[in-house]
């Protein structure tokens, strides 16, 4: 990119789902609305450590009891102040279940907040809550409450008000969302004026749209054209690591075959996963046994279920089914992460092999994550998480009952994920996550899982 260059567009694969803070726990969402809002804590890109954004430091009194000091003198973007009744609405707003946030189930054990002083907040939790300061950083983003009450939660949701970088213009569904700098921005004026987040849902759209130069950066390149886009002349590809999981989900919530655990099994030793990523995905992904990436902080190796297809015909019968009887769904985006619907084909083809039957369907991206939350998912589908830094942010909220996008429920797994949630010490911890990561494994409730650990994106 022009580095003279005031504007900045960039090719999205999906529109926000709304713009009001702490509702919607979507990343085609948050990485819009972080334009606009500030969080209070963020974690250092480079070292993972707890950094300081609107708070100013933090604390636990004790094991339910946490204070943060805020930093003062900060504005919203209509001139509003900062301050600890910002914090406490932003908080409250998740937890008042009228407002059917998808966060709440990640703060449930939050009992109240309390204003301490202009500049301070006091946060009382039910139980000892040790990852209270990675929800902080992960999810909460801080709302100017005057102005929510004011105009109401609808109006909020499609003009909103911030502290950060980027103010609101305009909002046009599944075709733009454009902001300008916010001059008088606490941390400085941004250098790139004016900001638009361009909805293409397709790939090769996206990639028509880069090189023709009507967009200046996407993510996600198609794997089969990362050659093309290296060999333009006013482009460049970048790959990082990532610990962000691309799965295949096998939903125990649905009713039919995949509850049973020797089905699951089954599933996982039918699917070659190093032939979907080296046939389709070209390399550009790493294989995973379990469900954490090799990249987050109590990654523990698990063992690997392996290319078996004989294996699974016999666990298959020895749960009472003849393949050929099974006639499963599975439910994939497309567009929304490297190569979806091609991978959820392959895997369609690959059970085909041993008799199972797979109806492939696409979905629009918000109507997958409807249908998800919902509950109204069948046998499988096609999802990605993070990319998160700890084991809970992934655990938590894949594997238990109350989590809006899990598709598994064990009952002993639960209890034990929140056992070891509430864990302040750090080897407890770390070894409480690695029992779960191994029943999981187990349990078979994962198909394949393929770790987008390079992040390919396109830059002019």
């Amino acid at each position: 990119m022009d580095p003279k260059k005031d504007s900045l567009v960039i090719g999205f694969e999906s529109d926000a789902a709304t713009l009001i803070a702490n509702s919607d726990v979507n990343y085609v969402t948050d990485t819009q609305i972080r334009n606009i809002y500030d969080p209070l804590i963020e974690r250092d890109k480079e070292t993972g450590e707890f950094t300081p954004v609107l708070a100013e430091k933090w604390g636990n009194i004790d094991k339910t009891t946490w204070r943060i000091k805020l930093k003062k003198g900060i504005k919203f973007q209509n001139g509003a102040d900062f301050d600890a009744n910002s914090v406490k609405f932003s908080i409250d707003y998740i937890l008042d279940k009228k407002n059917n946030s998808a966060y709440r189930s990640r703060w449930a054990d939050v009992k109240e907040v309390k204003v301490i002083s202009p500049d301070e907040v006091k946060i009382i939790t039910i139980k000892p809550f040790p990852s209270l300061i990675q929800r902080i950083a992960e999810d909460l983003l801080i709302m100017d409450p005057g102005y929510v009450k004011e105009v109401g939660t609808e109006k909020a949701a499609k003009e909103p008000i911030g502290t950060g970088p980027y103010k609101f213009m305009k909002w046009s569904r599944d075709n733009y969302l454009k902001l300008e700098a916010f001059n008088d921005y606490w941390q400085g004026k941004p250098k790139i004026k004016n900001l638009e987040f361009r909805y293409i849902p397709e790939f090769s759209s996206r990639l028509s749209a880069f090189l023709s130069g009507e967009i200046d950066m996407f993510k996600n390149i198609p794997v089969d054209s990362v050659e093309k886009v290296k060999s333009g002349d006013n482009a460049t590809v970048e790959e990082i690591a990532s610990s962000r999981v691309n799965y295949l989900a096998l939903n125990t919530f649905h009713d039919g075959p995949l509850k049973d655990e020797k089905i699951r099994q089954a599933i996982n030793y039918a699917v070659n996963v190093d032939e979907l990523l080296e046939s389709i995905l070209n390399g550009h992904g790493t294989k995973m046994t379990g469900p954490l990436s090799e990249l987050n902080a109590e990654y523990v190796k698990t063992d690997d279920y392996g290319y078996d297809p004989d294996k699974a015909l016999k666990l298959i019968k020895e749960a009472g089914y003849d393949p050929k009887s099974l006639k499963l769904t599975l439910d994939t985006p497309s567009g929304r992460y490297p190569m979806d619907s091609q991978v959820a084909q392959g895997i369609a083809s690959q059970l085909k092999e041993i008799g199972i039957q797979v109806d492939v369907k696409v979905n629009e991206w918000g109507a997958h994550l409807e249908k998800i939350q919902n509950r109204k998912m069948g046998d499988m589908f096609i999802l990605g998480w993070g990319p998160a830094f700890d084991a809970q942010s992934t655990i938590e909220n894949l594997f238990t009952k109350v989590a809006p996008y899990s598709s598994f429920y064990d009952k002993g797994i639960e209890k034990s994920i929140y056992q070891t949630n509430q864990l302040f010490d750090k080897d407890k911890r770390f070894d409480g996550y690695a029992k779960i990561q191994k029943g999981i494994g187990t349990k078979g409730c994962l198909g394949t899982t393929l770790a987008a650990s390079r992040l390919i994106c396109g830059t002019q």
